[in-house]
Order: structure tokens, then sequence, then C-alpha cells
């Protein structure tokens, strides 16, 4: 973890614990070697030669004839006390110098040194200048950051915030154990930056907001498109960003990705009832949507499974109206045998079992419970197609472990770590933000991409937009399913390769394309489909559709037959199937989501390739 490629003026400061064991010991033993062999003819014991010894380093020297051995000893003592009385008594001076010196240029502000700040700076540094803000001054990675290099204000934010030039600082990551206190602090920042007139450079500011209900309250009192200040706003929880990561690395079919080609039923299982489990069941809502809508029952088991779906409704005021959705509720008790013996167990079409209590020995006993009871006969005549996927905050290799065990642990895999959770790819996904986007500005017809325009258009977005948008990409993955393809990420390629292969690959797997694209070339569509299933891309953009419409749902819209955004209500929250007349032009914007795919992840830097097989 480097600070920057050259050498700085704070690597004395960084490796100070180190030089001053090196000087000691120098020191040390070429006192004890001269004291012992001192050329004048006095014999010095073992004992004596090392109190004579200790004596250099607090200023005490005996006459001795010339001795070389000596002189450099009694040099290196002072030098290894007086480095460390300087450490004591100029530290804080020199630390002090040090982060006015970072803010001249670019650099990264963090703000409380929580789990997931600690493991941002140890696993994902970016090498940027960082400048951290912790108010326990006993914080044990407080001296541990700054031998490091980081500048570090051991103070209360509210105050350091006002001692510090905001004019060069890029990024804000907000992340102390209180929710009310990062908002309070993201709004002062925000305000800071207003008063001060640093709206000039581009930055983005990062709040870790835990509850739900406080995230969307500090989007709606805190981003609005007449703010005319260049900074980004996130609001961010580390659970959501778990369940982020468990769905780009593990597909909702699981290893039955041949359901997506027809309309069965199938079925998930969430055990416990952690804010996590809450995370996952938003994800699966909107993720599960597929072309041949295939209805979902979600199961929910656990010894508060009933009191659990009530805290989703709570949450999601509309999730009910997901026509494909269904959930439904076992109270039992893990620690019975009842649990490992129910026939929930053996639900139709059963892709995944998702685990995510509070406690993550619980979630591992759980698991291995499973393999070992209830499916250890299915397991042992490779019968088994569910994938088991249970939680390890802290699995400290334990996870890497069951996860490459493909012979013991065949299907069973681990996640919600928060060192592989906490880096830069998940918490800023600067792609899954840049395909957004890209989906932003076709929405708005725009063909030529503007860089400085689209970021400028996405600052005057509303949260709420922006958060469709990026469900919106986040589908993109069981769309590319629907056709038998997935996205790699390529960096030599260019980017008119990677739109040439893309858009050749994606066409093979179309019929009538040209068709669709002289629909699209206007942007006028006059024509809506009588029958989704007659051209496969009208299903997959049904299921966009439908994405949608689970979205908005959730995040308690409803229909009305006037737009009213206040209200939370839109005239298309309906099924594609009954859109009266005067709204079915809208149709346009879900085939153009689906026909325009390739360039979007071209522009990103992926590739679009066939799947040979399934994975199981």
């Amino acid at each position: 973890m480097k600070q920057t490629k050259k050498m700085e003026p704070y690597f004395v400061i960084k490796y100070q614990g180190y030089i001053i064991v090196v000087l000691v010991l120098l020191a040390f033993f070429l006192g004890l070697w001269g004291f012992s062999t001192i050329e004048d003819g006095k014999k010095f014991s073992i004992l004596h030669s090392i109190v004579l010894t200790l004596g250099l380093f607090v200023f005490e020297w005996i006459d001795y004839k010339n001795s070389p051995i000596l002189d450099i000893a009694s040099i290196l003592a002072i030098g290894a006390t007086s480095f460390g009385l300087f450490s004591i008594f100029f530290s804080k001076h020199f630390n002090n110098w040090h982060i006015k010196r970072i803010q001249k240029k670019p650099y990264e502000l963090l703000i409380g040194l929580s789990e997931q700040n600690i493991a941002l700076l140890e696993k994902s540094y970016s090498g940027k200048p960082t400048i951290i803000i912790e108010k326990d001054k006993d914080h044990t990675h407080i001296e541990y950051f700054k031998e490091r290099g980081f500048g570090v204000k051991a103070l209360d934010a509210n105050k350091a915030i006002w001692l510090l030039d905001l004019t060069c600082v890029t990024r804000v990551v907000i992340s102390t154990s209180n929710d009310r206190k990062n908002i309070a602090l993201g709004k002062q920042l925000l305000n800071f930056i207003k008063e001060n007139k640093k709206q000039d450079e581009k930055r983005s500011i990062y709040v870790s907001i835990g509850n739900r209900d406080l995230s969307v309250l500090f989007k709606q009192n805190v981003i609005s498109n007449d703010d005319n200040i260049n900074t980004n706003v996130f609001a961010f929880s580390l659970y959501e960003n778990m369940a982020k990561k468990l769905f780009l690395e593990h597909s909702i079919l699981g290893y039955q990705s041949k359901i997506i080609k027809d309309s069965e039923k199938f079925s998930m299982i969430v055990v416990g009832d952690s804010d996590l489990a809450l995370e996952i069941v938003y994800h699966l809502a909107f993720l599960s949507t597929l072309p041949n809508e295939n209805p979902l029952v979600l199961h929910l088991i656990d010894a508060n499974a009933s009191q659990f779906k009530c805290k989703i409704e709570k949450t999601f005021p509309n999730i009910n109206l997901i026509s494909h959705l269904s959930i439904e509720v076992t109270d039992i008790d893990n620690e019975t045998l009842e649990f490992y013996q129910d026939k929930l167990w053996e639900c139709e079409n059963l892709t995944n079992i998702f685990i995510a209590t509070k406690n993550e020995e619980k979630n591992l006993e759980i698991a291995l419970n499973l393999q070992d009871t209830t499916y250890v006969k299915a397991i042992g005549h490779k019968r088994f197609k569910t994938k088991v996927l249970f939680a390890l905050y802290h699995n400290l290799g334990l996870g890497e472990e069951i996860n490459n065990n493909i012979d013991t642990f065949a299907n069973f895999f681990t996640f919600g770590n928060i060192e592989e959770t906490s880096t830069r790819e998940i918490l800023f996904d600067e792609d899954l933000d840049y395909i957004a986007k890209l989906i932003h500005l076709n929405y708005r017809g725009v063909k030529e991409i503007d860089r400085d325009e689209m970021y400028n258009n996405w600052i005057g977005t509303s949260p709420h937009k922006r958060d469709a948008n990026k469900t919106q990409a986040l589908h993109i993955d069981i769309k590319l399913l629907a056709f038998g393809l997935k996205k790699i990420k390529v960096k030599r390629k260019n980017l008119a390769d990677r739109l040439k292969n893309n858009r050749e690959i994606f066409e093979h797997k179309l019929e009538h394309s040209q068709e669709i694209k002289e629909e699209l070339a206007s942007y006028k569509l006059d024509y809506f489909p009588k029958n989704f299933t007659e051209r496969y891309i009208d299903s997959v953009a049904r299921s966009e559709h439908n994405r949608w419409n689970a979205f908005h749902y959730l995040n308690g819209w409803s229909h009305n037959f006037v737009r009213n955004d206040e209200a939370k209500e839109h005239l298309c929250l309906l099924p594609l199937e009954v859109f009266p007349d005067e709204i079915k032009e809208t149709y346009q914007y879900d085939l153009a989501s689906v026909y325009n795919i390739p360039e979007y992840l071209a522009h990103a830097g992926y590739e679009l390739v066939e799947i040979e097989e399934e994975s199981k």
C-alpha cells in the first residue's frame, strides 16, 4: 500500500519504527563489541559492557582510547535516541504539515475508520494521496495508517472538515458507525462546497446509510436538479453492495439456466431475517423478471420468517404488486431437526438457497447441515442442482477454501465477505455507473456520446431515475442469458473492434434485426406487438418493462392514469399487454434498451461472447 510511486518526505515517518529498531540494534551490538575489545587494556565483563552500552543511549560515556567501533556505536545511539524523541514530540506537527501538503494536489478524503473504510484502504487503495478523519484518538488503526503515509486527523469530523481545503478533493467516503451522523456530514460537505464556490472540479461523495428509509430521505433532501454544483452524491450500504456482488457472480437461475427458455415456475429460499437478507429479496424482485414471465416463489424460512415478511412489506410497500413474484413463509427454528427435514428443501425448480442470518457461524453451520443431512443423498448421487450460498462476513480464508473445494463443497459458495465487498470496484463501480449513464442518454434520444455532456446531464438527474437506470444495467446479464450470451471485460481491443464484435454476435441471435433497426431509427414506433412471443426480442423487451415495473413497485410507486412523480404515480405501471393506445409508443424505450445492449457494453469495455454450455 504505497502513497505514491516516488520517494516522499514522509518516508522517514512512515518507517520510523523500523529505523529506530535498526539504529538501536546496530548501536547495541557495536557498543557491546567495542567495550569487550577496547584497546586501552581495560577488560570489561559482558554484564558491564552491556551497562556501558546502554549508557550510550542516555548520553553517558566513559573515557576510552581511540575506538572507531565505539565512535560509530555512539553516533548510532545518539541518532536512535534523538529520532525517538523527535517521533514523540514532533510527529504531530509533521503529520499536520503532511496533511497540508496533501491538499495541494488531487486527493481523497475518508471520514470514519469503519470496517468498510479500513478494508477499502487495505485491499484496494488507489495510490492517490489520502486524508483520514477519525474521531476516536485511540483507534487502533490511526498509527497504522500514519506509518503508511496517510494524513490522519484524530478529530471530530464536524470540526475537521472546516480545517481542510476541499478545493482539490476528488472523492469523499463517509462511513462512521452512525447513519444520521453520516447524513449530517454529507449535507455539511455539500453546503461547504456551495458556500465556498468550489463547484468547478468534478467530485463524488459516498455516504454510508444502512437504513433504507433514511437513504431515501437523504436522496430526496440533499440531491436536487437545481443544486448547480459539479458533485455526484451516492448513498450506499454495505449490505446492498454485498447483494450486488453476489448477483454479479452468481445467476439467479443457478445451474438451471434452461429455465429462461420456457415458462416454468422456479423457486428460491432465503434463510434469515438480517439486513443482508432484505437486500437479497430486493435484488431478486427485479432481477427475476424473465422473458417468458416465469413465476418465482420466494420461500422465507426462519424462526421469525413471518415477522421478516412484514418487514419486507413495510420496506417495499408495493412488492405484492409484482405479478411474477410470490413470497411464502415457513416459521421453523434452525436449531431443530425439523428445519432440515422440511419438504420445503425439495420444492420445484429450486435454483438457489441464500443463507444470510446475522451470525456468520450460524450461516456456516446451516450450510454444513444442509450438505450433510438434507442433501447428502442428492449430492452423493450427483443429482443436486441447487446452489447453496451462505454469508461469511469475516471468512479469514475459509471462504476461498470452501469455494475452491469442488469435491467436498460442490454447489456450496460463500459471499458477503466485508473485505471483498468494500473495494473500489464494488463501492464506486464505475462500469455500472457508466452503463447507467449511457442508458439514460439513450432514453433522451442521444446518439453521439459526449462525456462532459453525459456527466452534466447525470448530475441533474433525480436519484430515483439514476437508481432505475442502474437496476436496468444490473438486469443486462439476464437479458444476455436469454440470448445465450454473456459479457467479458477486455482491455486491449479498441472501441471500434468491440462495437463491431458485439453488434455482429448480437445480430446473429436476432430475427427481424433489420425490421427492428428501422423501427427504432426515427424513435417513432408504429409497431406494437400483438403477441410478445412472436419475436424473441419482444419477449426480452417485455422482461425489461416488467423489471421497470418491479423497481417502481419496490420503491412505493403505483399506477394512475395521470403521471404524478411527487405522489409516486405513473401511467405506464401496467403490463404491456393492456397498454392503452395513447402510451403504446413508450414501448420503444423497452425495445431500444435491449437492442442497444451491444453498444452500452462496448463503450464500457465489455465484449459479447456466446455461452457454449451450462457450467453445471
